[in-house]
């Protein structure tokens, strides 16, 4: 049953993000930014939207309950509607352990204080410790496990947007750049090292990882 708009509540007109008329387009569009991602969940649904809201800070704008269906909580973290959609769908059961399809979904922040208030604030939630820790040398990373066992990723790019791709076209993967786990980290280290007054030009270089992971400092 649809619950009865506000009364205080008038539609504005519509604005989208830009008009265009018939025949300015003429060759097939990019997305203007990755909006949002629905992710079906059961028996842990309540838990799935605690964890979305204190992952980002964030508030749901809507929760639609539907006859004998599907439970829908929107969750936002800026000036959108909603980013993740929890859907409870009953009698669903659990996530299959292997499955093909999306791997994870990633949420950029801001700078690397910003990831580690993050760490912090998950922990002290008592939320599983991320699984993987590392910097890519373009970006660094940690990858959460959220109730359901979909993988969660927060990351920071190391460098500007066009710097991030020219590293990631010439350089990762490459001989010199290693292995990859090469840039395996520790966030409790990484935390301390941060706190200490460590700067972030040091935290995020993967070079500079790489040798404090590779004698414990990190």
């Amino acid at each position: 049953m649809a619950s009865k708009a506000n009364d205080t509540y008038k539609p504005k007109p519509v604005a989208p993000h830009r008009v265009d008329p018939p025949g300015t387009i003429t060759e097939m569009p990019r997305p203007r930014e990755m909006h949002h991602a629905h992710i079906f969940t059961d028996k842990n649904y309540d838990a799935m939207v605690a964890f979305y809201q204190t992952l980002f800070n964030g508030s749901v704008t809507n929760e639609h309950i539907q006859n004998n269906g599907p439970r829908l909580a929107f969750i936002t973290y800026d000036d959108h509607d909603h980013r993740v959609v929890v859907i409870k769908k009953p009698g669903w059961g659990k996530k299959t352990g292997q499955a093909v399809g999306l791997s994870h979904i990633a949420f950029a922040y801001a700078s690397l204080g910003e990831l580690i208030f993050v760490y912090k604030t998950l922990k002290a939630a008592g939320h599983p410790a991320p699984h993987w820790t590392v910097n890519h040398g373009n970006s660094t990373s940690f990858y959460y496990r959220d109730p359901d066992g979909n993988e969660v990723e927060t990351m920071l790019d190391n460098f500007s947007a066009l710097e991030t791709q020219d590293y990631k076209k010439f350089y990762q993967f490459t001989e010199e750049f290693g292995e990859m786990s090469e840039g395996n980290f520790d966030p409790d280290k990484m935390v301390k090292l941060f706190e200490s007054g460590v700067p972030d030009s040091v935290l995020l270089d993967r070079e500079e990882v790489r040798r404090m992971a590779s004698d414990g400092r990190l």
